[in-house]
């Protein structure tokens, strides 16, 4: 077993006069010295430097006792059996952790930063409620617990809606209450700061464990389906197909959502951001996946001709900047264009007994439908253009767009056009 002493070495004079006192570590015959913040005046020493001063003996033996409790957690066989640089190395990491300090606001804050624009106002709004909640936006990372996090989800659901404002620019609070699942969805993005604090700052291969506890790791989330981003079924989506109207700004929702679906259900924010197609064909990087994926989720789409009328009303002049100008003419600012899409949809479904949906449905509903339609699992995944499971994959080997055109195609063939 490793042995402790506090020592002084002549040679570590400084030219105050003072000595550090250093931890001399014995293990297996071999000595390592560790310095400390302690420092020793020649009246605290006998002539051969051993520490009299009582006061300065208690603040040493204080020290190697916090030592030995950093070792009582290892087995005492893999203690015998490890090497005194190891031990030193151990003693460091535990100590470290015990004195480590990091403010979760300030890391959170830090992080997203590097967050789209619209996932950071998520984060922004799950870290304001639990600042809120705390009554101050300053919290040592380490003194989060599994009691604070549920209190606060039970307190979040309690509470009423927060919405953000375009006019305001922030998040305010509304008269309606919160629906189900908002606690824990605030909680699953302050998992996510939790963790990314943890990949940081810990370090399994030596050790260094600074954030040891996980309050997050047995929490249940209870997430309803969201709200209006559901599967619509065929004979819905050949109602949409068909449908006419007289306003102008439903004519441009529905056409943009038939042309969503019919491109494998691409999101809003794709078409909005979208560069004219070359030779029927549409080439482009998702914008929710692209910075996750090692192909920059690149997907190619083959124009499916039935949409040709839908494209044209949206469209522009040739050799226009956007390939869908009609978006950018809702309103120059694309999260707010999204949200008159997807009023306008409501309006819409209002009118003819539908029960509202939002533009996020073309995507499920395209999914499903390709189930139905015969497309594998897998394949469908390559249609979405996922994160997925298949990382590996996706460095490897080249995607056949034939295959996933092909697939795109059994589902648009399932409707009278």
């Amino acid at each position: 077993m490793p042995t402790f002493k506090a020592v002084v070495y002549a040679n570590h004079k400084r030219q105050d006069g003072t000595y550090n006192v250093k931890i001399r570590i014995t293990h297996h015959r071999k000595q390592r010295k560790l310095a400390t913040s302690l420092w020793a005046r020649p009246s605290d020493l006998t002539r051969s430097l051993n520490i009299k001063s009582p006061d300065l003996r208690n603040k040493c033996d204080e020290l190697v006792t916090r030592m030995r409790a950093a070792l009582s957690d290892v087995n005492p066989f893999d203690l015998e059996a490890a090497d005194v640089d190891w031990i030193v190395d151990h003693i460091r990491a535990t100590m470290q952790a015990d004195s480590f300090r990091l403010d979760y606001f300030t890391f959170a804050d830090s992080w997203i930063q590097c967050k789209a624009p619209t996932t950071r106002r998520n984060y922004e709004g799950a870290l304001n409620a639990f600042a809120r909640y705390l009554g101050r936006r300053e919290l040592d990372v380490n003194d989060i617990t599994r009691r604070l996090v549920l209190d606060f989800m039970e307190d979040v659901d309690a509470g009423k809606k927060m919405q953000w404002s375009h006019k305001e620019g922030r998040l305010v609070e509304t008269s309606k209450d919160r629906g189900g699942g908002t606690g824990s969805r605030h909680v699953m993005k302050l998992a996510h700061v939790y963790d990314a604090a943890r990949a940081r700052y810990n370090d399994e291969d030596t050790g260094r464990i600074l954030i040891p506890r996980d309050p997050f790791s047995r929490i249940e989330y209870h997430l309803p389906p969201p709200d209006g981003q559901k599967n619509l079924g065929a004979e819905l989506m050949q109602r949409i197909i068909d449908a006419q109207t007289d306003d102008p700004m439903e004519r441009i929702a529905l056409d943009a959502f038939v042309l969503s679906f019919a491109c494998m259900g691409a999101n809003f924010a794709d078409l909005y951001g979208a560069v004219p197609p070359r030779d029927g064909v549409w080439t482009y990087n998702r914008q929710k996946t692209r910075t996750r994926r090692a192909d920059r989720a690149q997907m190619v789409v083959y124009l499916p001709s039935c949409v040709c009328k839908r494209v044209r009303r949206l469209g522009g002049p040739a050799g226009a900047s956007w390939w869908l100008p009609a978006l950018h003419d809702v309103d120059p600012d694309k999260d707010i264009a999204s949200a008159k899409v997807n009023r306008a949809l409501a309006r819409w479904c209002s009118k003819n007994g539908v029960e509202r949906f939002t533009f996020y449905a073309a995507r499920h509903t395209w999914a499903t439908l390709a189930r139905k339609a015969g497309v594998e699992k897998a394949l469908v995944d390559e249609c979405l253009c996922h994160v997925g499971d298949y990382a590996l994959t996706d460095i490897y080997a080249e995607r056949d767009w034939d295959l996933i055109n092909g697939a795109n195609a059994k589902v648009l063939q399932l409707f009278c056009w």
